[in-house]
């Protein structure tokens, strides 16, 4: 009877954690085909991905995210910047992680005039932005540290957008069956 009631009991801490582990690992599963609509993109080099703090390890220790795509064809998602809940668009045709001067006030970054010093191309003409380097970024289990990130005034970009600044850092990612899949 003990026994029964000790493998029921693993049973259910097994099922229990299988949503987590199921959830993130769709990520990793089937990296090595590509075929029909799959792509996969991997990030230039594992070495320039700084060690993160591990906020999720599974058995196979990856850490992933997946972004459904929305209505409108774009990958939109939550992030954390330093701390702070931002909504970002993933646009792997910028270069750097871009935000505006009011989303810069919520995460703590104190800018002067004198830091918008760099002329940007943006889908709306040439600006002025000031580079500056986030801490980190998280997105699902996946934590990055120092990008890069350039901030415009408000009246030059409305949303944050998350360039390759960021994408660059992950090991792989992908879109597959109308999801973008990110994996560190």
């Amino acid at each position: 009877m003990l026994k029964n009631i000790f493998l029921v009991s693993c049973a259910v801490l097994v099922i229990s954690g299988l949503p987590y582990y199921a959830q993130d690992i769709s990520a990793f599963v089937s990296k090595g085909a590509a075929t029909g609509t799959e792509a996969v993109v991997p990030a230039p080099s594992r070495a320039q991905t700084v060690a993160a703090k591990p906020s999720a390890h599974y058995a196979t220790g990856v850490r992933a995210a997946v972004v459904p795509m929305s209505r409108d064809g774009h990958f939109s998602a939550d992030f954390r910047i330093n701390g702070r809940l931002v909504k970002g668009l993933i646009d792997t045709g910028a270069t750097y992680v871009a935000i505006n001067t009011s989303t810069a006030r919520t995460l703590g970054l104190g800018l002067a005039n004198s830091d918008f010093k760099h002329q940007v191309r943006t889908a709306n003409g040439v600006t002025s932005a000031a580079l500056v380097s986030l801490d980190r970024m998280e997105i699902g289990a996946i934590t990055v540290h120092d990008i890069e990130a350039f901030v415009l005034n408000d009246q030059a970009l409305s949303s944050t957008l998350i360039g390759m600044s960021f994408m660059s850092k992950l090991q792989s990612y992908r879109v597959r069956d109308n999801r973008l899949e990110l994996v560190n």
